[in-house]
């Protein structure tokens, strides 16, 4: 191959660029990013509309539906969802992958510039916006607690605020649970009724006097002075002072008709960390930055030593402790599969030939953390998995090179010539080899929705460091062997090697094997088919992902909305009080106010929701299983009535849906109700069903003021007005212009004392203010009356949906779906109504379409580079067979370990098997048609090839193997502590797929060593009888 031949004869070139490999990859390994998960860009967008004081069904009405009609006009889209709540809409566009986000944003905006003559003209302009895993989701939250002076915490988290904010590469850091300041003014109503002065005025007052203005410049004795007219509030006292009117020749200020009050907004969140009044701030990165180094910096910056001794920091979330760890235990991982790899070259290859092999890994990892730096991959767990899957294949090329100048060389060649010689006859089967390995792989970088956007690191991670491998292979140790390789004591290819008793055991069988060809195929064919019936009836069943022991857990309490935070609380103080004395807890964060959803602190806010962030110790630490632990909390809390209690618990991997979701779609929002209501009775005594739930919220009591318009026309007054007033007396109106201090700023909100707001019967005796005439009551203008109102309502492409979501315990979603889809399929649904089930299911079966897809894509662009190599159709189907009957070994595996079938792990290992497996298949073939070519027939030359690739063939499946050991069993060698580590859930949840790949590539070798030289024979015999016939036909 000319560039071995140009890398032979300028190889002192190539030792210099050995030298700045090694420098330039070493630096780019110390300086890649850090992070746990990969920098993920969900295809999604958001939109948030606010309309104060409009209520949900209005929302809908006013504001969703316009919207919704405009955006469904969007290209590449999946789903539309809407949510309309009080006085807010927030719309989730979830793209098909492969949409750019930031120009899908674009669109949407465009998309609502044209709804805009159809929404309401005080609608505030919407907030478009995507989601960034990287830089939207906190890397850090620390909680402050011990003072239960709650300004005192917010003050010290403020300081800490601005202390972090300065660090470069901080995108944000952000104060949670603590209560707003503000200036509140409480009117006296009779007093403002009895001066008759209007509360706009009042309102408008404060804006024009809390003001600085800028009056120009004067020139005074030659120089200039800037003229300024201050104005804006320095105490809460100097609103006191104002004077609102004169009445009578007396001035009215503005003490004289309400209690003004430098004080606290309502209590709308409640934080507390193992029982103590807490503050907590989370911490944002921008895009790019490396976050393990960013929060060693933030660290520095938290030091107690810097703040009150009285108050105390606990770390609720570290990520950069959690990536420390889990790069260690997968760095451990790669350093003793790479042990193993080099173990097993010493003992089959000589000290002096492993090295040259050797020198595979680490050439080819820098050459690939190289390039992974230039294109801006971070180093996280998905790519460290798949550098370990590349540890054992990486010297799979430099066996197969290394060993045939080896042999030349000792057969009499110089080092030169047999480098040359060695490296040209062996340089097209690698190269297609390592092309078919890259062709099973390239179909997962094409992997949608989130998912993909996660897995995707590994088809990428395995093309660099496989093309990597393969430029070391063809140019570096060629280069190295001209110059160092030594011929040893005795042939390679001598008598003592051949007649080895495992050799001649391998040749006996394989000629028995020959004469039993179609036996054998049948025999296999038939093996495979009772594996995975096997699997089917003694397996553990399909999963999306394994199940790992979580590492935190979280508790959702959702009371009936309207709830007063008060009674939430009660019950969040009752769920800590249940589980705080278990074992295994490290702390316990509650949030009375605020849910978290699925992202921890991204849930919406609400006084009668509530949740508990639960954080396990280390796992080498804990007593028990943890997944055993979150079933004392359900045992510990138990029911509790009127209230909703969910728990999750997170484990490794990509964001994931819950494993039972329904979603019933429909018009009439009472007769969803009535049927997610039925759907939630019938399936609740399904065994292993959790925490089942429907996101239904009932509305609160509306009571509405129906305007007299006649009355309060004659009057000069409007709908407008009365309602601004009646607004004001009850939630408060706040002035246009902050209260400022310092650089902070503060509301000024004015409104009625709280007993005057919580008595319904003084809200008639409200009395409106009248132009140039007495004040009128608000029982003369309208009357009020209670209606049901609407809650929360929810809509998804274009129609109103309920959702009922529930967890598994000690079952598999599919088969809690197995009992609950046919006890859901018996309820007879109204005309125009739909159930779909989404979640864990949708994931399934999205991921099991695209693998299956996959698949078939790498077995057609393997196909294809065979076609290529050896001009032949038939040749190609036989190097399939060893794939096809890989899957023995993967079912065998997952029954010996009592594992489920993953779908995502086990799918992606199969198609990891296809590039894998097919390799030494192609060796072998390619030799047997050179011993043909030499003029032997098919049968010795099947056998002559077979013996003499036997050991490379080994070689390259075991190197694999090992490399995957450490992963597939969880026990490995710790580099840093220099002691054996056992367990980890990053093991656990990458070991499906190296179990897969293990027990694979073990059967398909076997396979490999004697099916495919049989298949050969079949295929040449096959072509035989053919070209017999097509010759007699012709005559």
């Amino acid at each position: 191959m000319i560039v071995t031949n140009y890398a032979i004869k300028f190889r002192t070139a190539v030792f210099v660029f050995i030298a700045v490999l090694v420098w330039m990859g070493y630096k780019s390994y110390k300086t890649l990013p850090r992070e746990g998960s990969p920098d993920i860009t969900i295809p999604q967008v958001f939109v948030t509309a606010i309309h104060p004081g409009t209520a949900p069904e209005d929302m809908e009405n006013l504001v969703c539906i316009p919207i919704e009609k405009r955006l469904n006009e969007l290209g590449s889209v999946k789903d539309i969802s809407a949510m309309a709540a009080d006085s807010v809409v927030v719309f989730t566009i979830e793209y098909m992958a492969g949409v750019d986000v930031d120009t899908a944003i674009q669109r949407v905006k465009d998309k609502i510039d044209l709804a805009r003559p159809d929404l309401p003209d005080d609608l505030d302009e919407p907030v478009v916006e995507g989601l960034n895993f990287s830089t939207d989701i906190p890397i850090m939250r620390f909680a402050l607690s011990g003072d239960p002076d709650l300004e005192r915490l917010k003050s010290t988290a403020e300081f800490l605020q601005d202390e972090i904010e300065n660090i470069s590469g901080v995108k944000e850091a952000r104060i949670v649970g603590t209560r707003e300041r503000e200036i509140r003014l409480e009117f006296d109503l009779p007093r403002l009724v009895a001066y008759n002065i209007p509360l706009f005025d009042v309102v408008g007052l404060i804006g024009k006097e809390n003001v600085t203005m800028s009056a120009g410049m004067l020139e005074v004795d030659e120089n200039k002075v800037q003229v300024r007219v201050p104005g804006e509030f320095v105490l809460a006292s100097d609103l006191r002072d104002l004077v609102v009117v004169q009445r009578e020749n007396r001035p009215i200020y503005l003490r004289d008709i309400a209690t003004v009050s430098d004080t606290y907004k309502d209590l709308e969140s409640i934080s507390r960390i193992n029982g103590e009044t807490a503050v907590t701030v989370e911490v944002f990165k921008r895009a790019g930055e490396n976050s393990v180094h960013l929060i060693d910096e933030v660290k520095q910056h938290i030091d107690p030593t810097r703040i009150s001794k009285d108050i105390h920091i606990t770390i609720v979330q570290d990520d950069s402790k959690d990536i420390r760890d889990m790069l260690a235990e997968l760095e451990n991982n790669m350093a003793s599969g790479f042990f193993l790899v080099i173990v097993v070259l010493l003992i089959f290859m000589g000290r002096r030939n492993s090295l040259f092999v050797g020198l595979a890994i680490p050439f080819s990892m820098l050459l690939s953390f190289t390039i992974m730096s230039l294109m801006g991959i971070t180093m996280n767990m998905v790519v460290l998995f798949a550098l370990i899957l590349a540890v054992g294949m990486l010297v799979d090329n430099g066996i197969v090179i290394v060993e045939n100048i080896y042999r030349l060389h000792c057969e009499g060649l110089s080092r030169m010539e047999a480098a040359r010689q060695g490296a040209a006859e062996v340089a097209w089967p690698v190269t297609t080899s390592t092309l078919t390995t890259l062709a099973a792989f390239s179909p997962l970088l094409f992997w949608p929705d989130i998912m993909g956007e996660f897995m995707s690191y590994i088809p990428q991670t395995l093309i660099i460091t496989l093309a990597s491998s393969l430029f070391v292979a063809l140019v570096i140790n060629p280069a190295i062997c001209s110059v160092l390789i030594k011929r040893g004591k005795r042939n390679f290819d001598d008598n003592r090697t051949e007649h080895h008793p495992f050799v001649r055991g391998y040749e006996a069988l394989l000629r028995h094997a020959l004469h039993h060809r179609a036996t054998l195929l049948i025999i296999s064919l038939l093996f495979l088919i009772l594996s995975s019936q096997l699997y089917g009836r003694f397996g553990k069943g399909v999963s999306l992902f394994v199940n790992t022991e979580p590492r935190a857990a979280q508790i959702e309490v959702r009371y009936p909305e309207g709830t007063a935070i008060e009674k939430t609380d009660a019950v969040m103080k009752h769920v800590e009080n249940a589980i705080s004395d278990l074992d295994d807890i490290e702390f316990i964060l509650a949030t009375t106010g605020q849910g978290m959803g699925s992202g921890f602190s991204e849930g919406s806010g609400g006084t009668y929701l509530g949740s508990c962030y639960i954080k396990f110790v280390d796992e080498k630490e804990r007593v028990g299983k943890t997944s055993e632990l979150i079933q004392k909390f359900r045992d510990r809390i138990g029911r509790i009535p009127g209230v909703e209690i969910k728990i999750d618990a997170f484990e490794e991997g990509p964001p994931q849906q819950p494993p039972v979701n329904i979603e019933v779609s429909g018009e009439n929002l009472e007769q969803l109700n009535d049927i997610a209501t039925e759907i939630k009775r019938r399936i609740s005594p399904v065994p292993g069903l959790v925490d089942l739930r429907s996101n239904y919220e009932s509305a609160l009591p509306e009571l509405q003021f129906i305007v007299d318009r006649k009355r309060a026309g004659v009057l000069g007054l409007d709908t407008e007005t009365i309602g601004f007033f009646l607004r004001t007396s009850i939630y408060g109106t706040e002035s246009q212009r902050k209260f400022r201090a310092g650089e902070d700023e503060f509301d000024i909100t004015v409104r009625l004392p709280r007993p005057s707001r919580e008595q319904f019967n003084l809200l008639d005796e409200i009395y409106i203010p009248v132009q140039d005439a007495e004040p009128v009551p608000l029982s003369s203008l309208g009357k009020f009356e209670y209606t049901s109102g609407r809650g929360v309502i929810r809509r998804k492409n274009q129609k109103r949906v309920i959702t009922i979501s529930g967890n598994k315990d000690g079952r598999e979603s599919n088969e809690l779906l197995a009992d609950i889809v046919p006890i859901v399929s018996s309820i007879k649904m109204p005309p125009g109504y739909t159930i779909v089930y989404t979640g864990d299911r949708e994931d399934q079966e999205e991921s099991s379409e695209f693998l299956s897809r996959a698949f078939m894509l790498a077995l057609a662009g393997i196909v294809v580079v065979l076609v290529l190599q050896f001009n032949s159709v038939m040749l190609p189907f036989v190097i399939l067979l060893s794939i096809i009957l890989s899957i023995i070994g993967v079912m065998w595996g997952l029954l010996l370990t009592r594992m489920h079938f993953s779908i995502v792990m086990t799918g992606v290992g199969i198609i990891s098997l296809a590039g894998i497996v097919v390799n030494n298949a192609i060796v072998l073939v390619d030799c047997i048609n050179q011993m043909k070519a030499k003029g032997l027939d098919t049968r010795e030359a099947v056998v002559h090839a077979g013996r003499l690739r036997l050991r490379p063939v080994l070689l390259t499946a075991v190197t694999t193997i090992l490399g995957l050991i450490p992963m597939a069993i969880g026990f490995s060698f710790d580099v840093h502590t220099f002691r054996f580590s056992a367990g980890g859930a990053t093991s656990a949840w990458w070991a499906p797929m190296a179990i897969a790949v293990i027990f694979g590539l073990a059967v398909s070798t076997l396979l490999t060593l004697v099916l495919v030289p049989l298949m050969y024979s079949l295929a040449d015999s096959f072509a035989a009888f053919l070209r017999r016939h097509i010759v007699i036909g012709e005559d």
